[in-house]
């Protein structure tokens, strides 16, 4: 037998003559002869290595885990990989900035390998443990960004007026992974690769996958950085919030864990709820662990390799949403001139169309203005093959045709314009009928009142030559949450037209734990007794119940004033009271809500999370605002008030001047805060807890507002 490994001097070595208890090392042509005994105490499996990134314009380092008995020349044997992206304020060789001891934690074994000041740090010997005891190489990815204060790392946008290199890791992924490819035995199919991360890492390993799923067979983050973070070179920097990359995952399974007493534990349960029910597998696990850690990388791993026994396809129907100007995702290439913070977003792509958008932020917000974007699909189609495309604009409501070939490859090309966008559906030899469901180009989301029957109303395109008949079955996966009461009946829609269904489906839902309010229905099509590829997937909160009780109110509309809030910094979470200057709004500063200008409205709730908190101001954003003609949302401002993620404050417009007898009315959230006390913790004592409250704000035509009382 005999078995090639790495040895801390980094020479060759063979090992043969076990019969005899003893190992033969070829070091520079020499032959010697050492105990087998004493051999397992040279082992050194880990490997640093470094390359020169094109896409960085700098020198990068990576770390490797191989399996004991992985050997560089035997060519015949390859291994998955599973991408691990670091912490804050650590690197390839670390997860974080902390040791083990620094904390009063006992290091764990790395398993028979030699005493390394590495593994008094977090991951590494957990690292090598489960490349001990798997068929799997683990490569640490360095994330470090010199210049950047603090954390160090991923994001330079956090750096005011930042010179230099904006590190695109969603397109130095696929640099890396064509390196490690090329010097390590690794399977380089998709399904045999996953990605990884803790904290600020889970974040960006999220991202990746969100912006590569094509790429993975599977995703997973421990303890993910909820902060909203700026991502992009300066002028298309976009604001990255990760619970809405749901819209990126179909086909591409994702694990949550976190541990009972991480300071972002309620941020890791709050986006497992928010993507239960979206349309690919998610798990979710809560380690017995005293920090903000990777807890149970076994476990977490584990789900990895169980994704690599199943066959990674391509979806046949899925969406994505992307803030660079060029990017490609699923074999579709999309390049533009876009500029400016938002995305472009590739709606329910299937080879019969796609939806063509753009949103400056989700879930809510108004397009971007109009600029060219050019798509090419993948070879889906006849070589030199005749097509129509065919297309319904939001931004006019109207219908065109343009005659289109394929290329030599079978590709077809496809241009759009940007702004509201529009519904684009490919007629040819082959090709299922294009019947669309139109997007709501403000706000997706549906917010149903619990246990109120509510009818969906929808639009729905038929952009075929030919008159359809279809019929629409809806769907859920969140069965505790959601009730569909009804199924749609058959709908006869002329062709190149739209119909609108007042009642497609009545849905009901139930008032469930925070976090476990949001679930998703499908909405599938038969034409002809086949089955669409087209699903369409929607997002359905389920409100709390309303306030009715009175709750103070205050409107910035260009005014600055001093208020009360629940604010804390880093070890200031035993006082989280304090004041700030909120100054919001554009126009005449008088505290009213009027025609020609925005305002945010800030609420001092009752009940707040915190039940000592009853003097504070909290900022709103408004639901289900596209639904009322009235207001329109200008802009979203957050605020940092806690060491989690900021609170978002709208700066809404009113379309019209209320009257006494139709005055506006605006459901609004408000996100509440508190300072969640732990036990048995070896970090920070406290966790960073949160919820929703809903009222009805209605506005008189004095611009005087107040909560509806009902």
């Amino acid at each position: 037998m005999e078995i090639h490994y790495k040895i801390k001097q980094k020479f060759s070595v063979n090992i043969s003559n076990f019969e005899n208890e003893s190992i033969s090392l070829n070091v520079s042509g020499k032959i010697l002869i050492l105990p087998l005994l004493l051999f397992p105490l040279l082992v050194y499996p880990y490997t640093d290595e470094s390359h020169y990134s094109k896409t960085f314009q700098e020198i990068r380092f990576y770390r490797v885990f191989t399996p004991p008995y992985y050997n560089p020349t035997d060519t015949y044997v390859h291994y998955p990989v599973i991408y691990y992206f670091h912490g804050c304020g650590g690197s390839y060789q670390r997860s974080g900035t902390y040791s083990y001891a620094d904390y009063g934690l006992t290091a764990p074994k790395a398993i028979n390998k030699t005493d390394d000041v590495a593994y008094e740090f977090p991951n590494n010997a957990e690292l090598e443990n489960f490349v001990y005891n798997n068929e799997v190489i683990i490569i640490s990815v360095d994330g470090s960004i010199a210049g950047i204060p603090g954390c160090g790392v991923y994001f330079p946008s956090q750096v005011d007026s930042w010179k230099g290199n904006y590190y695109n890791f969603s397109s130095y992924i696929r640099e890396l992974i064509s390196v490690v490819d090329l010097r390590y035995n690794t399977k380089t199919n998709p399904q045999y690769r996953a990605v990884s991360g803790l904290s600020m890492g889970g974040q960006m390993a999220l991202w990746i996958a969100a912006t590569n799923p094509h790429l993975f067979s599977s995703a997973s983050e421990f303890c993910h950085s909820p902060s909203y973070y700026d991502v992009g070179e300066p002028s298309y920097l976009t604001t990255i919030d990760v619970t809405q990359l749901w819209r990126n995952f179909r086909g591409l399974p994702i694990r949550h864990t976190t541990t009972d007493r991480d300071y972002l534990r309620y941020y890791t349960e709050q986006l497992f709820a928010t993507f239960e029910g979206a349309g690919f597998k998610n798990e979710y696990y809560l380690a017995n662990f005293c920090k903000h850690y990777a807890a149970r990388i076994d476990l977490q791993f584990n789900f990895h390799l169980n994704s690599f026994k199943q066959p990674k396809n391509t979806v046949a129907c899925f969406s994505h949403v992307n803030l660079y100007p060029t990017f490609e995702v699923w074999g579709y290439h999309v390049s533009s001139n876009k500029k400016g913070n938002g995305w472009i977003y590739l709606h329910d792509v299937t080879k019969n169309g796609l939806g063509i958008y753009t949103r400056q932020r989700f879930p809510y917000a108004n397009s971007l203005s109009e600029f060219d974007i050019k798509l090419t699909t993948p070879p889906n189609y006849i070589p030199y093959g005749s097509y129509t495309l065919s297309r319904y604009s939001y931004q006019n409501s109207a219908f065109s045709n343009q005659d289109i070939k394929a290329d030599a490859m079978g590709k077809l090309t496809i241009t759009s314009s940007g702004g509201m966008g529009e519904e684009i559906g490919i007629v040819g030899e082959g090709l299922q009928p294009p019947v669309f469901i139109l997007t709501n180009t403000f706000n997706e989301n549906i917010y149903l009142k619990p246990q109120i029957e509510t009818p969906l109303f929808v639009d729905v395109v038929n952009l075929s030559t030919l008159p359809q008949t279809i019929e629409f079955t809806v769907s859920t996966e969140n069965n505790d949450l959601l009730t569909i009461l009804s199924q749609p009946k058959s709908v006869k829609v002329p062709a190149q037209s739209k119909v609108h269904i007042d009642s497609l489906v009545v849905i009901k839902g139930k008032a469930l734990d925070d976090f476990k309010n949001t679930g998703y229905i499908k909405i599938s099509a038969i034409i002809e007794g086949v089955e669409q590829d087209r699903e369409h997937i929607i997002q359905v909160v389920v409100k709390n119940a309303v306030v009715n009780k009175s709750a103070s109110i205050k409107i910035f509309d260009g005014r600055s004033e001093e208020l009360a809030l629940y604010k804390y910094d880093w070890n200031g979470w035993d006082h989280p009271f304090s004041s700030g200057i909120i100054s919001e709004g554009t126009g005449n500063g008088n505290g009213k809500a009027e025609p020609d200008e925005s305002f945010s409205v800030w609420i001092r709730p009752l009940p707040a999370i915190d039940q000592r908190d009853t003097t504070t101001w909290h900022p709103t954003t408004p639901v289900n605002w596209t639904l009322n003609p009235d207001i329109a949302v200008e802009e979203i401002i957050p605020h940092r008030f806690s060491t989690g993620r900021a609170i978002l404050s709208a700066q809404i417009s009113l379309h019209r001047k209320p009257t006494r007898e139709n005055p506006v009315r605006i459901p609004l959230q408000v996100e509440t805060l508190k300072v969640q006390y732990l036990e048995n913790d070896c970090h920070r004592n406290t966790a960073d807890n949160f919820n929703y409250i809903y009222y009805d704000l209605v506005i008189y035509q004095d611009g005087y507002a107040e909560i509806e009382k009902k």
